[in-house]
């Protein structure tokens, strides 16, 4: 559970206590914070019975237009971002005496300021993947033409999720709308008299001269100087006065990191040194750019090793396999063999046995097939249509039927000797 809100400190010049119901709906709770010239509440959604945060225009900054412009520019600049790491935007009205107040989701967790402050550095995973997330909120910022302009460990808040710890960008009231002309223009007065605005250990060269076409390399610069306070423990420039840090931004180069940590990869050192750039010009052009470098630096080194599974130990690599004709296409081979010699041995076996069991069907002539010289001559043979008979001395041809199929021969034909005619067929009797 997050711990109870602080009650309200009696210092602040601020008029809302404690169970003070805001805007008909919000019910305030406690203190969460302040700043130069507003603080940020803990309240209550009466109608969703749901944890909120009102952030708040003090009562001698409210009739100050040129705050209540700033903080009603941030309420619009959140509220087009849907990034997880931007904090959300749930609504926007004024108190009765005009002042205006944001409410935003509440948050469970710590600021990175307060993280450092524990222990002082991070360790090199962990950091970048922190400055990763600060890097998906900004690309979403910068495509809608806001600079945030005011990029800090402070402004950095490790919100405690469902989903785990998530980096959510914070105050974006003097970000800068690089595609509206007029709301820019509502706020010049913020930025008259070349005043630089911003905090002095993370603000880019070109926003302490106050150049007026400051663009999203600058919160390439703070980016930079964060992530090297959070490898080293502290910024890479450092001053008593805000003078003196301002003349060592402009004119000294920017430390090495290994100078600090001997063994940080020399990529990474890299990268910070190009984020540090006087010249905007010569570092990282895009947030996009200063990711894709972060991830080459984030991803594991490729270590092969044994796998270990359920306390199990699984190969890492398939062993190659040996030259030659595999077992299963040898054994395939063989059975394919075998079956043809089969198969023609059983061939031969069987023309073998049919030549054995075949008959004689050609006989040798002998003495009884050879006709005798005294036999008479065959009389005419009768043809297939009629046949002869004798009744009482009168010839009758008889028809045969013709459908009357012919004996098929047989085969080897019997050899005997055909039986002489009588002597009453040949005389017509």
């Amino acid at each position: 559970m997050p711990p109870a809100p602080a009650p309200l400190p009696h210092s602040d010049p601020f008029a809302l206590g404690t169970g003070t119901i805001v805007g008909g709906k919000y019910r305030v709770d406690g203190f969460l914070g302040s700043g130069g010239m507003g603080v940020v509440l803990s309240a209550t959604h009466l109608e969703l019975d749901a944890p909120v945060a009102l952030k708040i225009v003090r009562d001698d900054f409210a009739a100050n237009e040129a705050v209540v412009s700033r903080l009603l520019f941030e309420a619009r600049a959140v509220a087009r971002m849907q990034s997880v790491h931007v904090v959300r935007v749930l609504d926007v009205d004024r108190l009765p005496n005009g002042a205006p107040y944001i409410v935003m989701e509440k948050l469970r967790g710590a600021d990175m300021a307060a993280l450092l402050e524990e222990r002082t550095t991070i360790p090199i995973p962990d950091a970048v993947g922190y400055l990763l997330q600060a890097c998906e909120g900004l690309i979403e910022a910068h495509s809608l033409g806001i600079v945030h302009r005011d990029l800090k460990p402070e402004n950095l808040f490790l919100a405690i999720t469902p989903e785990g710890v998530v980096l959510k960008i914070l105050d974006f009231g003097i970000s800068k709308d690089l595609g509206s002309v007029i709301r820019e223009g509502r706020r010049t007065t913020l930025t008259k008299g070349g005043a630089a605005i911003g905090s002095p250990s993370y603000m880019a060269p070109e926003q302490i001269r106050a150049e007026p076409n400051l663009d999203a390399r600058a919160d390439i610069w703070s980016l930079g100087t964060i992530l090297f306070e959070l490898l080293t423990g502290r910024c890479p420039f450092q001053a008593e006065t805000v003078a003196l840090m301002y003349q060592r931004v402009l004119n000294e180069p920017a430390p090495s990191l290994l100078d600090f940590l001997p063994d940080a990869p020399h990529e990474l050192n890299t990268i910070i040194q190009l984020c540090l750039r006087k010249d905007a010009d010569d570092r990282f052009q895009s947030v996009q750019e200063l990711a894709t470098a972060l991830r080459g630096v984030a991803r594991p080194p490729d270590v092969k090793r044994a796998r270990v599974e359920s306390g199990v130990s699984l190969i890492s690599e398939v062993p190659a396999r040996p030259p030659g004709v595999s077992l299963p296409i040898k054994l395939g081979l063989l059975a394919t063999t075998t079956l043809l010699m089969v198969a023609t041995i059983a061939f031969w076996q069987l023309q073998i046995r049919s030549t054995v069991q075949r008959p004689a069907s050609i006989s040798h002539p002998s003495s009884a097939s050879v006709a005798p010289t005294n036999v008479p001559p065959a009389p005419t043979p009768i043809t297939q249509t009629t046949a002869a008979t004798a009744v009482e001395g009168v010839r009758v041809e008889k028809p045969e039927p013709r459908d009357r199929p012919e004996p098929a021969p047989r085969w080897p034909a019997p050899s005997r000797r055909p039986a002489p005619p009588s002597a009453g067929a040949r005389y017509g009797l």
